[in-house]
Protein backbone atom coordinates (compact mmCIF):
# COMPACT_ATOMS: atom_id res chain seq x y z
CA UNK A 1 0.00 0.00 0.00
CA UNK A 2 2.88 2.36 0.74
CA UNK A 3 4.24 1.60 -2.71
CA UNK A 4 0.95 2.74 -4.24
CA UNK A 5 1.17 6.06 -2.41
CA UNK A 6 4.67 6.73 -3.73
CA UNK A 7 4.03 5.70 -7.32
CA UNK A 8 2.54 8.98 -8.45
CA UNK A 9 5.42 11.31 -7.44
CA UNK A 10 8.01 8.94 -8.91
CA UNK A 11 6.04 8.66 -12.11
CA UNK A 12 5.78 12.44 -12.27
CA UNK A 13 9.50 12.81 -11.78
CA UNK A 14 10.25 10.20 -14.41
CA UNK A 15 7.87 11.77 -16.89
CA UNK A 16 9.38 15.17 -16.16
CA UNK A 17 12.90 13.87 -16.71
CA UNK A 18 11.93 12.04 -19.87
CA UNK A 19 10.15 15.08 -21.26
CA UNK A 20 13.13 17.20 -20.30
CA UNK A 21 15.55 14.94 -22.12
CA UNK A 22 13.36 14.83 -25.22
CA UNK A 23 12.95 18.59 -25.29
CA UNK A 24 16.66 19.09 -24.76
CA UNK A 25 17.52 16.82 -27.62
CA UNK A 26 15.05 18.58 -29.91
CA UNK A 27 15.41 22.23 -28.98
CA UNK A 28 18.39 22.34 -26.62
CA UNK A 29 16.34 24.18 -23.95
CA UNK A 30 15.73 23.17 -20.36
CA UNK A 31 12.50 21.36 -19.55
CA UNK A 32 9.75 23.63 -18.26
CA UNK A 33 8.44 20.80 -16.06
CA UNK A 34 11.52 21.04 -13.86
CA UNK A 35 10.77 24.72 -13.02
CA UNK A 36 8.52 25.53 -10.08
CA UNK A 37 5.14 26.99 -10.94
CA UNK A 38 5.69 29.67 -8.32
CA UNK A 39 9.13 30.72 -9.59
CA UNK A 40 7.38 33.96 -10.48
CA UNK A 41 6.89 35.76 -7.16
CA UNK A 42 4.14 37.92 -8.62
CA UNK A 43 2.04 34.86 -9.45
CA UNK A 44 2.50 33.49 -5.93
CA UNK A 45 1.29 36.78 -4.45
CA UNK A 46 -1.80 36.68 -6.66
CA UNK A 47 -2.57 33.06 -5.82
CA UNK A 48 -2.14 33.67 -2.09
CA UNK A 49 -4.84 36.33 -2.33
CA UNK A 50 -7.49 33.90 -3.64
CA UNK A 51 -10.23 32.56 -1.40
CA UNK A 52 -10.07 28.81 -2.01
CA UNK A 53 -8.35 26.07 -3.98
CA UNK A 54 -10.69 26.38 -6.98
CA UNK A 55 -9.91 30.04 -7.47
CA UNK A 56 -6.21 29.33 -7.03
CA UNK A 57 -6.36 26.54 -9.61
CA UNK A 58 -8.11 28.80 -12.14
CA UNK A 59 -5.51 31.52 -11.69
CA UNK A 60 -2.62 29.05 -12.03
CA UNK A 61 -4.17 27.46 -15.12
CA UNK A 62 -4.63 30.89 -16.72
CA UNK A 63 -1.06 31.93 -16.06
CA UNK A 64 0.56 28.54 -16.84
CA UNK A 65 -1.27 26.53 -19.46
CA UNK A 66 -0.78 22.81 -18.86
CA UNK A 67 1.06 23.36 -15.58
CA UNK A 68 1.44 20.46 -13.18
CA UNK A 69 1.74 21.26 -9.50
CA UNK A 70 4.21 19.29 -7.42
CA UNK A 71 4.16 18.57 -3.73
CA UNK A 72 6.80 21.23 -3.13
CA UNK A 73 4.68 23.78 -4.98
CA UNK A 74 1.72 23.02 -2.75
CA UNK A 75 3.84 23.17 0.40
CA UNK A 76 5.11 26.56 -0.73
CA UNK A 77 1.55 27.72 -1.43
CA UNK A 78 0.25 26.51 1.95
CA UNK A 79 3.17 28.10 3.82
CA UNK A 80 2.82 31.43 1.99
CA UNK A 81 -0.95 31.50 2.51
CA UNK A 82 -0.55 30.93 6.24
CA UNK A 83 2.17 33.59 6.49
CA UNK A 84 -0.31 36.05 4.95
CA UNK A 85 -3.05 34.87 7.30
CA UNK A 86 -5.15 33.22 4.57
CA UNK A 87 -6.13 30.15 6.61
CA UNK A 88 -9.13 29.33 4.41
CA UNK A 89 -6.94 28.95 1.31
CA UNK A 90 -4.41 26.74 3.10
CA UNK A 91 -7.15 24.43 4.40
CA UNK A 92 -8.85 24.32 1.00
CA UNK A 93 -5.62 23.43 -0.82
CA UNK A 94 -4.86 20.66 1.66
CA UNK A 95 -8.40 19.31 1.32
CA UNK A 96 -8.01 19.21 -2.47
CA UNK A 97 -4.74 17.32 -2.05
CA UNK A 98 -6.50 14.81 0.21
CA UNK A 99 -9.19 14.26 -2.43
CA UNK A 100 -6.46 13.77 -5.03
CA UNK A 101 -4.88 11.17 -2.76
CA UNK A 102 -8.04 9.08 -3.01
CA UNK A 103 -8.62 9.72 -6.72
CA UNK A 104 -5.02 8.97 -7.66
CA UNK A 105 -5.36 5.33 -6.57
CA UNK A 106 -8.59 4.65 -8.49
CA UNK A 107 -8.37 3.75 -12.15
CA UNK A 108 -10.21 6.20 -14.34
CA UNK A 109 -10.98 8.63 -11.52
CA UNK A 110 -8.36 11.22 -12.38
CA UNK A 111 -10.90 12.88 -14.64
CA UNK A 112 -13.33 13.16 -11.72
CA UNK A 113 -10.92 15.41 -9.84
CA UNK A 114 -10.54 17.70 -12.88
CA UNK A 115 -14.31 18.34 -13.06
CA UNK A 116 -14.16 20.76 -10.14
CA UNK A 117 -10.54 21.88 -10.56
CA UNK A 118 -8.87 23.28 -13.66
CA UNK A 119 -5.56 21.63 -12.67
CA UNK A 120 -4.62 18.35 -11.02
CA UNK A 121 -3.58 18.69 -7.40
CA UNK A 122 -0.89 16.30 -6.18
CA UNK A 123 -1.70 13.78 -3.50
CA UNK A 124 -1.35 14.91 0.12
CA UNK A 125 1.90 13.97 1.80
CA UNK A 126 3.28 14.16 5.31
CA UNK A 127 5.31 17.23 4.34
CA UNK A 128 2.18 19.11 3.25
CA UNK A 129 0.28 18.09 6.37
CA UNK A 130 3.20 19.09 8.61
CA UNK A 131 3.49 22.48 6.90
CA UNK A 132 -0.24 23.05 7.40
CA UNK A 133 -0.19 22.09 11.09
CA UNK A 134 2.88 24.18 11.90
CA UNK A 135 1.47 27.17 10.03
CA UNK A 136 -1.87 26.87 11.81
CA UNK A 137 -0.06 26.87 15.14
CA UNK A 138 1.71 30.07 14.13
CA UNK A 139 -1.66 31.64 13.30
CA UNK A 140 -3.03 30.40 16.66
CA UNK A 141 -5.71 28.36 14.82
CA UNK A 142 -5.58 25.56 17.38
CA UNK A 143 -8.94 23.97 16.50
CA UNK A 144 -8.03 23.71 12.81
CA UNK A 145 -4.65 22.20 13.68
CA UNK A 146 -6.21 19.62 15.99
CA UNK A 147 -8.78 18.74 13.35
CA UNK A 148 -6.05 18.28 10.74
CA UNK A 149 -4.16 15.91 13.05
CA UNK A 150 -7.26 13.82 13.77
CA UNK A 151 -8.01 13.63 10.04
CA UNK A 152 -4.67 11.96 9.30
CA UNK A 153 -6.25 8.62 10.21
CA UNK A 154 -8.90 8.98 7.47
CA UNK A 155 -6.94 11.19 5.10
CA UNK A 156 -8.07 10.64 1.53
CA UNK A 157 -11.03 8.45 2.53
CA UNK A 158 -14.74 9.33 2.28
CA UNK A 159 -16.36 9.74 5.67
CA UNK A 160 -19.36 7.52 6.21
CA UNK A 161 -19.86 5.65 9.47
CA UNK A 162 -22.29 3.26 7.78
CA UNK A 163 -19.39 1.67 5.89
CA UNK A 164 -16.76 2.01 8.60
CA UNK A 165 -14.40 -0.79 9.49
CA UNK A 166 -16.18 -1.50 12.75
CA UNK A 167 -15.33 -2.13 16.40
CA UNK A 168 -12.64 -4.64 17.38
CA UNK A 169 -13.89 -7.01 20.10
CA UNK A 170 -11.59 -8.73 22.59
CA UNK A 171 -11.74 -12.39 23.58
CA UNK A 172 -13.50 -13.08 26.92
CA UNK A 173 -10.95 -15.68 28.08
CA UNK A 174 -7.94 -13.66 26.88
CA UNK A 175 -8.64 -9.91 27.05
CA UNK A 176 -5.28 -9.16 25.42
CA UNK A 177 -6.30 -11.17 22.32
CA UNK A 178 -8.79 -9.99 19.72
CA UNK A 179 -11.80 -12.09 18.76
CA UNK A 180 -13.48 -10.35 15.83
CA UNK A 181 -14.53 -7.03 14.39
CA UNK A 182 -18.20 -6.00 14.45
CA UNK A 183 -19.16 -3.92 11.45
CA UNK A 184 -22.04 -1.39 11.54
CA UNK A 185 -24.46 -3.65 9.66
CA UNK A 186 -23.75 -6.82 11.67
CA UNK A 187 -26.03 -8.10 14.42
CA UNK A 188 -25.50 -11.75 15.38
CA UNK A 189 -22.72 -14.06 14.28
CA UNK A 190 -20.64 -16.99 15.54
CA UNK A 191 -16.89 -16.65 15.88
CA UNK A 192 -14.25 -19.24 16.73
CA UNK A 193 -11.37 -18.03 18.89
CA UNK A 194 -8.09 -19.36 17.49
CA UNK A 195 -6.25 -18.74 20.78
CA UNK A 196 -8.62 -20.46 23.23
CA UNK A 197 -10.12 -22.72 20.48
CA UNK A 198 -13.69 -22.16 21.68
CA UNK A 199 -16.65 -20.74 19.83
CA UNK A 200 -18.62 -17.67 20.84
CA UNK A 201 -21.86 -16.02 19.82
CA UNK A 202 -21.55 -12.29 19.23
CA UNK A 203 -24.68 -10.13 19.38
CA UNK A 204 -24.42 -6.42 18.65
CA UNK A 205 -27.00 -3.69 18.49
CA UNK A 206 -28.54 -0.61 20.06
CA UNK A 207 -29.69 -0.59 23.67
CA UNK A 208 -33.47 -0.10 23.63
CA UNK A 209 -34.19 -0.34 27.36
CA UNK A 210 -32.09 -0.90 30.44
CA UNK A 211 -32.91 -1.57 34.10
CA UNK A 212 -30.29 -1.69 36.85
CA UNK A 213 -30.42 -2.77 40.48
CA UNK A 214 -27.65 -2.43 43.05
CA UNK A 215 -26.96 -5.39 45.34
CA UNK A 216 -25.85 -5.67 48.92
CA UNK A 217 -22.33 -7.05 48.77
CA UNK A 218 -21.64 -9.63 51.48
CA UNK A 219 -18.19 -9.53 53.00
CA UNK A 220 -18.32 -12.37 55.48
CA UNK A 221 -15.48 -14.53 56.71
CA UNK A 222 -16.79 -17.56 54.80
CA UNK A 223 -16.64 -15.70 51.47
CA UNK A 224 -13.11 -14.55 52.17
CA UNK A 225 -12.12 -18.12 53.06
CA UNK A 226 -13.69 -19.60 49.90
CA UNK A 227 -11.97 -17.00 47.71
CA UNK A 228 -8.72 -17.51 49.55
CA UNK A 229 -8.63 -21.26 48.82
CA UNK A 230 -9.75 -20.69 45.21
CA UNK A 231 -13.27 -22.11 45.34
CA UNK A 232 -14.82 -18.73 44.48
CA UNK A 233 -12.67 -17.20 41.74
CA UNK A 234 -14.93 -14.45 40.44
CA UNK A 235 -15.68 -11.27 42.39
CA UNK A 236 -19.12 -10.87 43.96
CA UNK A 237 -21.77 -9.13 41.85
CA UNK A 238 -22.44 -5.51 42.81
CA UNK A 239 -25.32 -4.79 40.43
CA UNK A 240 -27.73 -6.56 38.11
CA UNK A 241 -28.63 -5.10 34.72
CA UNK A 242 -31.29 -6.11 32.23
CA UNK A 243 -30.78 -5.00 28.64
CA UNK A 244 -32.96 -5.17 25.57
CA UNK A 245 -30.60 -4.95 22.60
CA UNK A 246 -31.88 -4.47 19.05
CA UNK A 247 -29.65 -5.56 16.15
CA UNK A 248 -29.48 -3.59 12.88
CA UNK A 249 -31.78 -6.15 11.21
CA UNK A 250 -34.49 -5.51 13.83
CA UNK A 251 -33.88 -8.64 15.92
CA UNK A 252 -34.08 -7.97 19.65
CA UNK A 253 -32.66 -9.95 22.54
CA UNK A 254 -32.86 -9.60 26.33
CA UNK A 255 -29.76 -9.95 28.51
CA UNK A 256 -29.78 -10.21 32.30
CA UNK A 257 -26.25 -9.85 33.60
CA UNK A 258 -24.36 -8.88 36.73
CA UNK A 259 -21.29 -6.69 37.04
CA UNK A 260 -18.56 -6.57 39.71
CA UNK A 261 -19.14 -2.82 40.14
CA UNK A 262 -22.20 -0.60 40.14
CA UNK A 263 -21.18 1.03 36.84
CA UNK A 264 -23.70 0.64 34.01
CA UNK A 265 -22.09 -0.93 30.89
CA UNK A 266 -24.13 1.16 28.43
CA UNK A 267 -26.82 3.82 28.30
CA UNK A 268 -29.97 3.87 26.21
CA UNK A 269 -29.45 4.24 22.42
CA UNK A 270 -25.73 3.37 22.69
CA UNK A 271 -24.22 0.61 20.55
CA UNK A 272 -23.13 -2.41 22.56
CA UNK A 273 -21.70 -5.82 21.67
CA UNK A 274 -22.31 -8.84 23.88
CA UNK A 275 -20.02 -11.86 23.61
CA UNK A 276 -21.90 -14.92 24.81
CA UNK A 277 -21.61 -18.65 25.03
CA UNK A 278 -23.52 -20.26 22.14
CA UNK A 279 -27.23 -20.49 22.95
CA UNK A 280 -29.40 -23.63 23.04
CA UNK A 281 -30.36 -23.38 19.36
CA UNK A 282 -26.99 -22.17 18.14
CA UNK A 283 -25.84 -25.60 16.96
CA UNK A 284 -28.18 -25.32 13.97
CA UNK A 285 -27.28 -21.68 13.26
CA UNK A 286 -23.53 -21.96 13.67
CA UNK A 287 -21.51 -22.42 10.51
CA UNK A 288 -18.96 -24.55 12.32
CA UNK A 289 -20.05 -28.08 13.25
CA UNK A 290 -18.01 -30.42 15.33
CA UNK A 291 -17.20 -33.63 13.58
CA UNK A 292 -16.27 -35.67 16.61
CA UNK A 293 -18.03 -36.42 19.90
CA UNK A 294 -21.23 -35.11 21.39
CA UNK A 295 -19.74 -32.07 23.13
CA UNK A 296 -20.23 -28.55 21.86
CA UNK A 297 -17.44 -25.98 21.46
CA UNK A 298 -18.71 -23.50 24.06
CA UNK A 299 -16.19 -22.11 26.58
CA UNK A 300 -15.86 -24.00 29.87
CA UNK A 301 -17.88 -23.17 32.99
CA UNK A 302 -20.58 -21.36 31.02
CA UNK A 303 -24.28 -21.88 30.46
CA UNK A 304 -25.90 -21.76 27.00
CA UNK A 305 -26.48 -18.15 26.00
CA UNK A 306 -24.63 -16.72 29.02
CA UNK A 307 -23.22 -13.25 28.36
CA UNK A 308 -19.52 -13.01 29.15
CA UNK A 309 -18.41 -9.50 28.15
CA UNK A 310 -20.05 -6.26 27.03
CA UNK A 311 -18.21 -3.75 24.82
CA UNK A 312 -19.50 -0.20 24.61
CA UNK A 313 -18.81 1.17 21.11
CA UNK A 314 -19.05 4.80 22.23
CA UNK A 315 -16.73 4.69 25.22
CA UNK A 316 -14.69 1.62 24.25
CA UNK A 317 -15.06 0.19 27.77
CA UNK A 318 -15.09 -3.63 28.00
CA UNK A 319 -17.05 -4.92 31.01
CA UNK A 320 -16.53 -8.42 32.34
CA UNK A 321 -19.96 -9.86 33.12
CA UNK A 322 -20.94 -12.21 35.92
CA UNK A 323 -23.72 -14.71 36.32
CA UNK A 324 -26.67 -12.86 37.93
CA UNK A 325 -28.17 -14.18 41.18
CA UNK A 326 -31.64 -15.65 41.13
CA UNK A 327 -33.08 -13.18 43.62
CA UNK A 328 -32.61 -9.48 44.19
CA UNK A 329 -29.88 -10.12 46.75
CA UNK A 330 -26.46 -11.57 46.32
CA UNK A 331 -26.26 -15.35 46.28
CA UNK A 332 -24.91 -16.51 49.61
CA UNK A 333 -23.04 -19.68 48.60
CA UNK A 334 -22.63 -22.00 45.65
CA UNK A 335 -25.32 -24.67 45.36
CA UNK A 336 -23.09 -27.57 46.38
CA UNK A 337 -21.84 -26.04 49.65
CA UNK A 338 -25.06 -26.46 51.67
CA UNK A 339 -25.58 -30.17 50.78
CA UNK A 340 -21.94 -30.85 51.68
CA UNK A 341 -22.36 -29.19 55.07
CA UNK A 342 -25.54 -31.17 55.72
CA UNK A 343 -23.85 -34.47 54.84
CA UNK A 344 -20.82 -33.73 57.02
CA UNK A 345 -22.96 -32.54 59.92
CA UNK A 346 -25.20 -35.61 59.63
CA UNK A 347 -22.16 -37.89 59.59
CA UNK A 348 -20.81 -36.19 62.69
CA UNK A 349 -24.13 -36.66 64.52
CA UNK A 350 -24.42 -40.32 63.47
CA UNK A 351 -20.88 -41.10 64.53
CA UNK A 352 -21.90 -41.25 68.21
CA UNK A 353 -24.36 -44.05 67.40
CA UNK A 354 -22.62 -46.03 64.66
CA UNK A 355 -18.86 -45.57 64.41
CA UNK A 356 -16.48 -42.81 65.52
CA UNK A 357 -14.54 -43.18 62.26
CA UNK A 358 -17.60 -42.43 60.11
CA UNK A 359 -17.06 -38.62 59.90
CA UNK A 360 -13.54 -39.13 58.55
CA UNK A 361 -14.81 -41.63 55.97
CA UNK A 362 -17.61 -39.31 54.87
CA UNK A 363 -15.24 -36.33 54.67
CA UNK A 364 -12.75 -38.39 52.64
CA UNK A 365 -15.50 -39.52 50.28
CA UNK A 366 -16.74 -35.95 49.83
CA UNK A 367 -13.21 -34.73 49.12
CA UNK A 368 -12.69 -37.53 46.60
CA UNK A 369 -15.95 -36.82 44.79
CA UNK A 370 -15.38 -33.09 44.76
CA UNK A 371 -11.79 -33.54 43.58
CA UNK A 372 -12.86 -35.85 40.77
CA UNK A 373 -15.56 -33.41 39.70
CA UNK A 374 -13.20 -30.46 39.76
CA UNK A 375 -10.56 -32.38 37.79
CA UNK A 376 -13.13 -33.44 35.20
CA UNK A 377 -14.72 -30.01 34.84
CA UNK A 378 -11.53 -27.96 35.00
CA UNK A 379 -9.04 -30.15 33.13
CA UNK A 380 -10.56 -32.92 31.04
CA UNK A 381 -13.85 -31.42 29.80
CA UNK A 382 -12.38 -28.11 28.55
CA UNK A 383 -9.81 -29.97 26.43
CA UNK A 384 -12.48 -32.21 24.92
CA UNK A 385 -14.57 -29.18 23.94
CA UNK A 386 -11.74 -27.38 22.15
CA UNK A 387 -11.81 -27.08 18.37
CA UNK A 388 -9.02 -28.69 16.33
CA UNK A 389 -6.11 -26.39 15.50
CA UNK A 390 -6.10 -27.29 11.81
CA UNK A 391 -9.62 -25.93 11.38
CA UNK A 392 -8.68 -22.48 12.76
CA UNK A 393 -5.94 -21.45 10.34
CA UNK A 394 -7.90 -18.58 8.74
CA UNK A 395 -9.22 -17.37 12.10
CA UNK A 396 -5.70 -17.35 13.53
CA UNK A 397 -4.38 -15.09 10.77
CA UNK A 398 -7.37 -12.73 10.92
CA UNK A 399 -7.27 -12.46 14.70
CA UNK A 400 -3.53 -11.87 14.68
CA UNK A 401 -4.05 -9.03 12.21
CA UNK A 402 -6.83 -7.63 14.37
CA UNK A 403 -4.47 -7.80 17.35
CA UNK A 404 -1.92 -5.71 15.46
CA UNK A 405 -4.73 -3.37 14.43
CA UNK A 406 -5.79 -2.89 18.06
CA UNK A 407 -2.19 -2.16 19.10
CA UNK A 408 -1.83 0.41 16.32
CA UNK A 409 -5.14 2.02 17.27
CA UNK A 410 -3.89 2.39 20.84
CA UNK A 411 -0.64 3.94 19.59
CA UNK A 412 -2.57 6.30 17.32
CA UNK A 413 -4.64 7.50 20.27
CA UNK A 414 -1.50 8.01 22.37
CA UNK A 415 0.49 9.84 19.67
CA UNK A 416 -2.54 11.94 18.74
CA UNK A 417 -2.91 13.06 22.35
CA UNK A 418 0.78 13.96 22.56
CA UNK A 419 0.57 15.83 19.25
CA UNK A 420 -2.46 17.80 20.43
CA UNK A 421 -0.54 18.84 23.52
CA UNK A 422 2.43 19.93 21.39
CA UNK A 423 0.08 22.01 19.23
CA UNK A 424 -1.25 23.85 22.27
CA UNK A 425 2.24 24.48 23.65
CA UNK A 426 3.49 25.60 20.23
CA UNK A 427 0.63 28.07 19.85
CA UNK A 428 1.33 29.49 23.32
CA UNK A 429 5.01 29.93 22.41
CA UNK A 430 4.04 31.81 19.26
CA UNK A 431 1.71 34.00 21.28
CA UNK A 432 4.46 34.59 23.83
CA UNK A 433 6.86 35.60 21.07
CA UNK A 434 4.25 37.95 19.62
CA UNK A 435 3.90 39.64 23.02
CA UNK A 436 7.67 40.00 23.33
CA UNK A 437 7.95 41.51 19.87
CA UNK A 438 5.16 43.97 20.63
CA UNK A 439 6.92 45.34 23.72
CA UNK A 440 10.52 44.91 22.57
CA UNK A 441 10.57 48.06 20.45
CA UNK A 442 12.25 50.10 23.14
CA UNK A 443 13.88 47.24 25.05
CA UNK A 444 15.47 45.07 22.42
CA UNK A 445 18.45 44.13 24.55
CA UNK A 446 16.38 42.85 27.48
CA UNK A 447 14.00 40.76 25.35
CA UNK A 448 16.45 39.57 22.70
CA UNK A 449 17.84 36.71 24.78
CA UNK A 450 14.35 35.68 25.87
CA UNK A 451 13.06 35.60 22.30
CA UNK A 452 16.02 33.46 21.26
CA UNK A 453 15.23 31.05 24.08
CA UNK A 454 11.55 30.88 23.02
CA UNK A 455 12.56 30.35 19.39
CA UNK A 456 14.87 27.47 20.37
CA UNK A 457 12.14 25.81 22.43
CA UNK A 458 9.68 26.28 19.58
CA UNK A 459 12.08 24.69 17.10
CA UNK A 460 12.48 21.63 19.31
CA UNK A 461 8.72 21.19 19.64
CA UNK A 462 8.22 21.64 15.89
CA UNK A 463 10.77 18.92 15.14
CA UNK A 464 9.11 16.59 17.63
CA UNK A 465 5.66 17.32 16.22
CA UNK A 466 6.79 16.58 12.65
CA UNK A 467 8.15 13.19 13.76
CA UNK A 468 4.85 12.38 15.44
CA UNK A 469 2.92 13.29 12.32
CA UNK A 470 5.14 10.92 10.34
CA UNK A 471 4.35 8.18 12.86
CA UNK A 472 0.61 8.86 12.58
CA UNK A 473 0.82 8.64 8.80
CA UNK A 474 2.68 5.32 9.03
CA UNK A 475 0.21 3.93 11.57
CA UNK A 476 -2.72 4.92 9.37
CA UNK A 477 -1.17 3.29 6.30
CA UNK A 478 -0.65 -0.05 8.06
CA UNK A 479 -4.11 0.06 9.64
CA UNK A 480 -5.64 0.57 6.21
CA UNK A 481 -3.65 -2.39 4.91
CA UNK A 482 -4.99 -4.57 7.72
CA UNK A 483 -8.54 -3.37 7.10
CA UNK A 484 -8.25 -4.38 3.45
CA UNK A 485 -7.08 -7.90 4.25
CA UNK A 486 -9.70 -8.43 6.97
CA UNK A 487 -12.63 -7.08 4.95
CA UNK A 488 -11.74 -9.16 1.89
CA UNK A 489 -12.97 -12.16 3.94
CA UNK A 490 -10.62 -14.57 2.17
CA UNK A 491 -7.43 -16.30 3.15
CA UNK A 492 -4.72 -13.65 3.41
CA UNK A 493 -1.87 -14.27 0.94
CA UNK A 494 1.58 -14.76 2.40
CA UNK A 495 2.94 -11.85 0.36
CA UNK A 496 0.45 -9.43 1.92
CA UNK A 497 1.32 -10.67 5.39
CA UNK A 498 5.00 -10.14 4.65
CA UNK A 499 4.25 -6.61 3.43
CA UNK A 500 2.36 -5.78 6.61
CA UNK A 501 5.16 -7.20 8.77
CA UNK A 502 7.68 -5.12 6.83
CA UNK A 503 5.66 -1.97 7.43
CA UNK A 504 5.41 -2.82 11.13
CA UNK A 505 9.20 -3.15 11.32
CA UNK A 506 9.60 0.27 9.70
CA UNK A 507 7.23 1.78 12.24
CA UNK A 508 9.23 0.16 15.02
CA UNK A 509 12.36 1.83 13.67
CA UNK A 510 10.56 5.18 13.57
CA UNK A 511 9.42 4.68 17.15
CA UNK A 512 12.98 3.92 18.26
CA UNK A 513 14.21 7.04 16.47
CA UNK A 514 11.51 9.05 18.18
CA UNK A 515 12.58 7.67 21.57
CA UNK A 516 16.21 8.61 20.86
CA UNK A 517 15.13 12.08 19.78
CA UNK A 518 13.03 12.48 22.95
CA UNK A 519 16.05 11.57 25.09
CA UNK A 520 18.18 14.10 23.23
CA UNK A 521 15.51 16.77 23.63
CA UNK A 522 15.26 16.10 27.36
CA UNK A 523 19.05 16.32 27.61
CA UNK A 524 19.05 19.69 25.81
CA UNK A 525 16.31 20.98 28.11
CA UNK A 526 18.29 19.89 31.15
CA UNK A 527 21.41 21.67 29.87
CA UNK A 528 19.39 24.82 29.25
CA UNK A 529 17.98 24.69 32.78
CA UNK A 530 21.48 24.29 34.22
CA UNK A 531 22.78 27.21 32.17
CA UNK A 532 19.92 29.40 33.34
CA UNK A 533 20.61 28.55 36.97
CA UNK A 534 24.30 29.33 36.53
Amino acid sequence: MSQRLSVRPQATAQSASSSGSSSTSSSGAAAPASTSVFANAALLRKVVGTGNASEAADLIATSHAGARLTDQDCVQLITSALEKGNIALALSVHESMCRAKRAGNITGSSSLASIEESIDWPAATVQATSALVLGLCRQLAIDDALRTISDIRVQGLPRNEAVGFGKVIASPLAPNQTLTVVQPQEGCKFVADAFSRYEYEVFSGRVVTIKSEALQISAGILFALLRGIGILKKPPPAAVHEFVVQAPDGTSRTFRVATPTADVPAQKDERITMVCAPGPGSAKSSKRKRQQGLLDSSPPDTKPGEALTATNHKTGVVTQLLRPPLSGTQTALPGWVLPAIVVLAGGDAASTLIDPALPALIAGSVVTVVGSGVAGNQLLLPRLKQLPEKALGVEYVRQRLLGQYAQLASKVASVTGESNEDVRVLARLWQLQNKMQSVAAGATASYGARMERVAAARTNIEERLVKKLELLDGYSRVMNMIEIEVEMDIEVPAAELAGIEQQMERLTELESLQDDWRVQAEARDEVERLLRTV
